[in-house]
């Protein structure tokens, strides 16, 4: 029974991957690999889909919603307002033409460090990106590449990012937004300077093969020429930041959601006669809720079949058998991230779900709970943004209107790439300060 269902397991998560690679609902191949999980284990189906599926489906959402959603509300104001934009052209004129795509990749980093959704964020900055690879005549396959490498890497898993996957990540390990921040700071820098450095090939690479930008009759350029002052811009996310992170007395000066929802709200007071839509604000902010909904919904699927995957013996010996591999406990705890993340599909489901797991484990072992927390974050970076990834797909298919043929391998070497290097650094890093409490 228990090599049945492992195979129960490894057939679940490729139907999970094989959903999410041709576009299925997230639920339809959700329940169908839980299903499958739950019958090579011997487990019953209705225990399996109501039970565990359903409670950790209710669960994660219940714990994060709001965090969701305050995301939401902050890629909304910044998408309404041209925010995201002025940002972008702010450090495009900073670095001039020539290092452009290397300020596009900053800009997004630090929209998406300060609280904006990557998901969001990705619409507003795309047409300006494209924009920039197309003056600098360099391959447009590269841009989605480039956008979610600015998307996930440093500023999703850094410390104190207001991205939901550190809350997750804080509120799972019983650590707080800053954990570890040393060395999960050099981690960042690491990440960033090694997707620096890879642009950097790919661009000599491209210039010696001749390749040069061709556009997509799907994906115009847009031009958007009245924008709200880009230092004017940055001044939310510094705000929403300062909010989370600074504490008085132990306590952040105002939790997560609310920090970041006042940073959502200060970006409409400063930029909103940059709003050129008709649509009143309060529909913005229910197609916010909106968005918040979808992006929640879709990442509690994954988290809900790690849930039903936790309770089969092939997962639970997979996982002892990870966490019980000896040496530095960082390492068990990155192959946990790893496994765990390519099951759901993307590094918050993860994240959630190995939270309330490995934190007795690892709290037994006298291990850092904050260096384990980070690690597991970072390492579900990597196996979630391979081709099962739903943001991967989103950007390449819905919003460059490109295909994974043309696209990913760029993806996974500026973005994918970074994060192995990253969490290896960490791990040295980390085993160097003591792993242990």
């Amino acid at each position: 029974m228990n090599a049945l269902s492992i195979i129960g397991v490894i057939l679940g998560i490729a139907i999970l991957v094989y959903g999410s690679m041709k576009g299925y609902s997230v639920f339809i191949s959700a329940i169908a690999g839980s299903a499958v999980m739950a019958l090579l284990s011997g487990i019953g189906l209705q225990d399996a889909i109501l039970t565990s599926f359903v409670g950790g489906f209710t669960g994660f959402i219940s714990g994060n919603f709001m965090v969701f959603a305050a995301g939401a509300l902050m890629g909304k104001a910044y998408e309404t307002t041209h925010g995201a934009k002025s940002i972008a052209r702010l450090f495009i004129s900073l670095f001039g033409k020539t290092f452009a795509p290397y300020a596009v990749l900053l800009a997004i980093i630090v929209m998406t460090w300060g609280g904006i959704a990557g998901f969001v964020l990705a619409f507003s900055v795309f047409p300006i990106a494209l924009e920039v690879f197309r003056e600098a005549d360099l391959p447009r396959e590269i841009v989605p590449g480039v956008i979610v490498a600015g998307c996930c890497t440093a500023s999703s898993w850094g410390p104190g990012t207001a991205q939901p996957v550190n809350a997750v990540m804080a509120n799972g390990f019983g650590t707080n937004l800053m954990a570890a921040a040393v060395p999960s700071a050099i981690m960042a820098v690491v990440a960033v300077l090694t997707a620096f450095a890879v642009m950097s090939v790919l661009f000599k690479r491209a210039r010696a093969n001749d390749q040069h930008f061709v556009a997509l009759d799907t994906t115009p350029v847009e031009d958007v020429q009245d924008l709200p002052n880009g230092w004017v811009a940055l001044i939310p996310l510094a705000v929403a930041l300062i909010l989370i992170n600074v504490k008085i007395g132990g306590k952040a000066l105002l939790p997560t959601p609310f920090g970041i929802a006042v940073g959502a709200a200060l970006a409409m007071i400063l930029m909103f006669k940059y709003k050129t839509d008709d649509k009143p604000v309060t529909k913005h902010i229910g197609d916010a809720f909106g968005n918040a909904l979808t992006s929640i919904g879709n990442t509690g699927a994954m988290v809900a079949v790690g849930s039903v995957a936790q309770t089969t013996v092939g997962f639970q010996t997979v996982l002892g058998t990870v966490t019980g591999i000896g040496g530095s406990p960082l390492i068990g705890a990155s192959l946990a991230g790893l496994i765990v993340a390519f099951i759901c599909g993307g590094a918050t489901g993860a994240t959630g779900l190995l939270g309330p797991i490995l934190t007795p484990v690892y709290t037994a072992m006298g291990a850092n709970l904050e260096m384990v927390g980070r690690i597991v974050m970072a390492s579900g970076h990597i196996t979630g943004t391979l081709w099962n990834g739903g943001f991967i797909n989103t950007v390449i298919t819905g919003i460059a209107k490109d295909t994974y043929k043309n696209c990913f391998k760029y993806s996974f070497l500026i973005c994918t790439f970074s994060n192995i290097v990253a969490v290896i650094v960490g791990i040295i890093i980390m085993t160097i300060m003591g792993p242990y409490v």
